[in-house]
């Protein structure tokens, strides 16, 4: 499985927890998007499942990721740019997520920008999965993460090095 397409523990965990709004940092070509959504529709009809995605779109245009996100019947929205600009003013606007999955910008203070404003998109029940933990930088913003307020797991997830999955406690 390549570190770029859709991410198993994430749709068992869409799956298991019967998640309908999905906010994504770094949707690349979205593959994992349209992955994570099907998961989705498995307990949900397509109508009530909710995408958000946020990237640069500069390999893969939000157009492109959008028709397959069309194919879904899901409700998305694709957001193009930097999300240390982009996600903060986003979250005044966006619904609390089931799941958030950040893979994103590896450095320390693009991956701290998406922690705490994903942070503030957080339920009771919300997994956020911080993908690339390996990375300096990333692996510091999952380090300082408070544990007297998060639930912090590290697993490893075989072709793609160090997840953690983060919960409100």
């Amino acid at each position: 499985m390549p570190w770029y397409g859709s991410h198993p523990y994430l749709n068992e965990f869409i799956r298991e927890n019967n998640c309908r709004k999905i906010l994504e940092i770094g949707v690349y070509n979205g593959e994992n998007a349209r992955s994570m959504v099907q998961a989705a529709i498995k307990n949900a009809p397509p109508h009530e499942v909710e995408y958000h995605g946020f990237d640069f779109f500069s390999h893969h245009s939000a157009s492109r990721v959008g028709r397959k996100l069309d194919d879904t019947g899901c409700r998305y929205k694709l957001i193009e740019g930097d999300t240390m600009d982009t996600l903060p003013e986003a979250v005044k606007t966006l619904p609390l997520m089931d799941l958030i999955f950040i893979d994103g910008g590896k450095s320390f203070r693009e991956a701290v920008s998406d922690w705490e404003n994903s942070s503030l998109l957080m339920h009771d029940g919300t997994g956020v999965f911080v993908h690339n933990v390996g990375f300096s930088g990333v692996g510091r913003m999952v380090d300082e993460i408070s544990r007297d307020d998060y639930h912090v797991e590290i697993f490893y997830a075989p072709a793609e090095g160090s997840v953690a999955l983060i919960k409100k406690k």
